[in-house]
Formats: structure tokens, C-alpha cells, sequence
């Protein structure tokens, strides 16, 4: 029926507008068209996430030493025992027919910086019961006779420990034990010979105080 059919294509019609003013609108908003068409497609969003990373750099410590507390040195501690020359730190008390050279010696075929050297010498130096040991080593100075000897010798409080008749190109080394000792004697006893280059001497010689 002529009537029928144009009824039904003005149906068609508003419906094809209708559509298309609801694509319009869905693209308008940014929303997907989904429209049962051949020519539709489906728009996918695709989300890019962005990581921000922190990095924290690690600071190094370094430990500073702490500082000497008042009344402290940073100087490392003395040694448990005090070391005395006698040639160098201690002055004697008294001195018998002449005084002992101070200084190098040529003993045994070796030059010694520290010695004590005389022909003719009683020299004591006085401890004051107030050290433990005596160390030296006796020997006569290369200077001495092929035939000669010196005599060496060692009191505490007058009393005689040790004597040694020195030749030349030999030492002999002494220790002591000076433990309530008030005074110590050194001899060197060539004071009789006619040749003053025969002389003793006393290498390193020295006292040791305890702590």
C-alpha cells in the first residue's frame, strides 16, 4: 500500500538520525561509538604509567678519633722501666785519682759512642737504693799494650762484685743486681804502668729503675 511504505521510510529516516545525533553526542563526550554498523570500530585507550624513582645516595661516615681526655697525652706510654747512663744522665759523687773520659772508645776492634775510659779512675755515683740493675761490658781500649792488662772492677757500698784483668781485643759484658744499693764504684786500675795508653774502659754502662 502506498500509504504503508511511506510511513515506514519516514520510520527508517528518524531512526538514522536518531543514530546519528547519538554518535555525534558519544564523541562529543570522548566515550567509544558502539554502534552495530560495518563502518563502527572500537576505540581501545591505551594507559602509559610513568614509575619516577627516587634514589637516595648513601652518605659515608668516617669515625674521627676521639681526642685525648684532659690530663692524657696522645703520646704512646714510657716502658715499664727507667734506663739510666752513666755516662750521660747521672753525675757522680766522687772521683779518686782522676776523672773518667766520656764519650767514644775504640774497644775490640769496634768504635763504642757511650763509654766511661781512664788508666787511672775511681769514680762511684750514688743510686740512693733506688734502681735494680747495672749493665755494662768491660774491655780494654785498642790503644792498650799487646802485654798489658787493666784492671776493672765494681763495688756496692764498698763492697768488690766483680773485677776482670782486661786485655786488649776482648770484653767480657756484667749485669748486677743493685736492689738496695746506696752507692756504686767504678775502677779501672792501671795507675802503676808506665804507659798511659793502656786504658780500661766501661762500654755502655748503665742502671735500670724499676717502676
Amino acid at each position: 500500500m502506498p500509504g504503508s511504505s511511506r510511513r515506514l521510510g519516514e520510520i527508517a529516516a528518524l531512526v538514522s538520525a536518531g543514530t546519528a545525533v547519538a554518535g555525534l553526542l558519544l564523541g562529543f563526550f570522548g566515550l567509544p561509538t558502539l554502534v552495530n554498523s560495518p563502518t563502527a570500530r572500537t576505540v581501545t585507550e591505551t594507559v602509559t604509567a610513568t614509575a619516577t624513582v627516587t634514589v637516595t645516595a648513601a652518605r659515608a661516615t668516617v669515625a674521627t678519633p676521639a681526642p685525648p681526655a684532659a690530663g692524657q697525652s696522645s703520646q704512646p706510654a714510657p716502658t715499664s722501666a727507667d734506663r739510666i747512663s752513666l755516662v750521660n744522665d747521672l753525675l757522680p759523687v766522687a772521683e779518686e785519682q782522676g776523672p773518667y773520659d766520656h764519650g767514644s772508645q775504640k774497644v775490640n776492634g769496634q768504635i763504642h759512642p757511650t763509654t766511661l775510659s781512664s788508666s787511672c779512675s775511681i769514680t762511684t755515683w750514688q743510686l740512693d737504693r733506688q734502681y735494680t740493675t747495672f749493665t755494662a761490658t768491660l774491655g780494654a781500649a785498642d790503644s792498650t799494650g799487646p802485654g798489658s792488662k787493666v784492671l776493672l772492677y765494681v763495688e756496692l757500698d764498698g763492697v768488690r762484685k766483680i773485677e776482670r784483668n782486661m786485655a786488649v781485643g776482648s770484653t767480657v759484658p756484667v749485669t748486677l743486681d743493685l736492689r738496695g744499693v746506696f752507692r756504686i764504684t767504678l775502677g779501672s786500675m792501671s795507675c802503676n804502668s808506665y804507659h798511659p795508653e793502656d786504658v780500661g774502659s766501661w762500654i755502655d754502662p748503665a742502671i735500670t729503675k724499676a717502676p
